[in-house]
């Protein structure tokens, strides 16, 4: 884990170098405490020896539990790599090409705004939907003090934040970037910094498809084309419901037996 206020929990052992997967930390220590708990329980009817009947009906509580912590604090996270975010919510993934993400924000939790058709982000404004990300939060504190002012306003990258517009010397200007990512909750400084990639990565689209198509990027003659993204996906992940609904059929059918 990357330590700082960021929260975020690095790529480890991928084949894409460029992968960031972000989360908070609250959730994943609240998985282990549980899964350490569980454990010691688990021992503990193994050494007293409890009856067949009450140490099956605990074992399908801490079962139960187990699956709840997994689906609602280990498994959410976002995932961004070259070809986009994927967004892993408890019981449904979403994956949305950089080219259709016209920005990230943060309300109560961090948003994925993308084209509603799934069109290429243009110079003209289309409609829009949202998708929300379970694992960043934005916390109730954190929203009291944005409701007072405390927090600098959160605005599209670095070059719209008030104080970070273009300056001379680069060198002096992301010491004061760092500064005001670290001065913002966790949730929000992820979002600075992903609306802030994916400004990037479709200027880095619309250069890749203007070179392929015979024009240079400063070519007046033709203006850049996106590429074509592919469309937004969902599509529900049965492991989780599974880890959770097994264990609350077997813990009805013993207690009613």
């Amino acid at each position: 884990m990357v330590s700082g206020r960021s929260s975020i929990m690095p790529n480890r052992g991928l084949a894409a170098a460029d992968q960031e997967v972000f989360r908070l930390t609250a959730p994943v220590v609240v998985w282990w405490v549980w899964a350490v708990f569980a454990a010691a329980n688990v021992i503990d009817l193994a050494v007293q020896g409890s009856p067949a009947h009450s140490a099956l009906v605990i074992g399908a509580v801490l079962l139960l539990v187990t699956g709840f912590a997994y689906t609602l604090a280990l498994r959410p996270r976002l995932v961004a790599d070259q070809g986009g975010v994927t967004i892993v919510n408890p019981f449904r993934d979403h994956h949305a090409s950089w080219a259709v993400i016209q920005s990230v924000d943060a309300g109560d939790w961090v948003r994925v705004c993308h084209t509603r058709d799934g069109s290429p982000v243009t110079a003209v404004a289309v409609p829009g939907r949202a998708i929300e990300c379970w694992a960043l939060y934005v916390s109730a504190r954190a929203r009291r003090r944005e409701a007072l002012g405390d927090w600098p306003p959160l605005s599209a990258g670095f070059g719209g934040i008030r104080g970070f517009g273009p300056q001379p010397d680069e060198t002096a200007r992301l010491p004061a970037e760092a500064k005001y990512l670290a001065s913002l909750p966790p949730a929000k400084a992820i979002a600075v910094r992903l609306d802030t990639r994916a400004a990037r990565e479709r200027a880095r689209l619309v250069q890749t498809d203007s070179a392929s198509a015979g024009s240079g990027p400063g070519d007046p003659g033709r203006p850049p084309v996106p590429v074509r993204p592919g469309p937004v996906t969902a599509r529900w992940a049965w492991f989780p419901l599974a880890a959770i609904a097994v264990p609350a059929l077997a813990l009805l059918i013993m207690v009613l037996a």
